[in-house]
């Protein structure tokens, strides 16, 4: 699916998962406390940023 971004494992500053993963920057989601089965780590920040500039695009 094109606009889905990589996550490189070396990306993960915490945490990860086990298989290759993607963010779907389109994808936006509200969620409530109750919603989080658990943690499941933290990312660089320049691929954070790269999702937000990827969904603003989407939205504009």
């Amino acid at each position: 699916m094109d606009g889905l971004i990589d996550i490189p494992e070396e990306s993960w500053l915490r945490g990860g998962t086990p298989d290759e993963s993607r963010i779907v920057p389109w994808g936006v989601q509200s969620i409530d406390h109750e919603d989080i089965d658990f943690w499941q780590g933290r990312l660089e920040t320049n691929l954070a940023d790269k999702a937000v500039a990827a969904l603003v695009e989407e939205l504009h």
